[in-house]
């Protein structure tokens, strides 16, 4: 079997043509995973009641479900109820004007948060008792501890796992072209239907997605180094310092309110 170089070429610059599209795919599931995502991982381990124990129900359930079957049903579900749910609220729209990267956008999301609250839980589940105990008896409160001690240690744990995810994510956003959204692979198959070169049109969208892959893993690794100082060894260090600085502060305002 003969590789034709120039299809894959054309096919690779057709492909190219899809990437926006396909970063929306990434980036917005990403951003609104990692915001719920550690919001649900929260509820977890504070226990709130009610949504702690849905939370713990419904993720193991639903990442128990294969990504290309949620979108299915979300597509079927899209279909058939969207005309009805838009002449409910009085639009004169149809369907037909709206665009069903939505339908993927929502299946690519709700997967993305189940697996970073996992992710994000078990980052937080890694974290000493002790640094919470620390910051209380200075007086912090839980939100500040959260925000100047326990979340920065948090990243740098997840970083490693959050790169799995992420590059999981992206090898994903291929399957929504089943529902007939236009991303790369779609895009690099273009010029293979007019010339019968689908092997060729596959490889370029294999080294398109490997490309972004590598983006990725430099992306995070970047990241990784730059939350280093919070890791285990230097945690301590900058825990002392931080909690240091919130006595410092505290005593500096408590003496400026007697003199006051």
């Amino acid at each position: 079997m003969q590789i034709d170089v120039k299809a894959i070429f054309e096919s690779f610059v057709s492909g190219l043509t899809y990437l926006p599209k396909t970063l929306i795919l990434i980036l917005v599931p990403l951003s609104i995973g990692l915001v719920v995502g550690t919001l649900i991982a929260l509820v977890r381990i504070y226990k709130v009641p009610v949504l702690s124990q849905f939370f713990a129900v419904f993720i193991p359930v639903y990442q128990g479900v294969p990504i290309v079957v949620a979108l299915m049903v979300y597509n079927l579900i899209y279909l058939m109820k969207t005309n009805d749910v838009l002449k409910f609220f009085g639009s004169s729209k149809t369907i037909a004007d709206i665009d069903s990267i939505y339908v993927g956008l929502f299946a690519l999301s709700l997967m993305m948060i189940c697996s970073i609250s996992e992710v994000m839980r078990g980052a937080l589940l890694s974290i000493n008792k002790g640094q919470y105990e620390a910051s209380y008896s200075v007086g912090m409160t839980k939100p500040q501890t959260l925000r100047k001690i326990i979340l920065p240690q948090v990243i740098s744990i997840a970083i490693p796992a959050l790169i799995n995810t992420t590059v999981g994510l992206i090898k994903s956003t291929s399957i929504v072209y089943a529902i007939g959204i236009a991303e790369i692979l779609s895009g690099a198959l273009v010029p293979s239907s007019r010339k019968y070169t689908f092997f060729e049109g596959y490889l370029a969208a294999a080294i398109i997605y490997w490309i972004l892959t590598i983006l990725i893993e430099l992306l995070y690794s970047y990241l990784e180094k730059r939350t280093s100082i919070f890791k285990t060894g230097k945690t301590e260090n900058k825990k002392i310092w931080s909690l240091k600085c919130w006595r410092s502060n505290t005593s500096e305002k408590a003496s400026a309110e007697m003199k006051s």
